[in-house]
């Protein structure tokens, strides 16, 4: 399998933030994926709008079984846990 990896040694500053070349931005949108996985962090440029089941696996929310019978309060609730 080739690839074409470009490899970035840096730093975290002191807010949590990370420089990303701009090369590499270029063709992004605005919103990013960001996800913990087996203790690394990826980083990956959504190419469509998030829909709302792109989160069922990457939070956990304690809500009642009442506020699965309603998508809209459930949705509110699952909003609330990533922002």
């Amino acid at each position: 399998m080739a690839s074409n990896m470009d490899v970035l040694v840096g730093r975290v500053d002191s807010l949590g933030r990370v420089y990303i070349p701009a090369k590499w931005r270029k063709n992004w949108r605005k919103v990013i994926l960001v996800r913990l996985e087996d203790g690394s962090i990826l980083i990956r440029p959504l190419k469509r709008s998030l829909r709302f089941s792109d989160l069922f696996d990457s939070i956990e929310v304690d809500v009642s079984p009442e506020e699965f019978l309603d998508f809209h309060r459930l949705r509110s609730k699952m909003y609330e846990k990533v922002h």
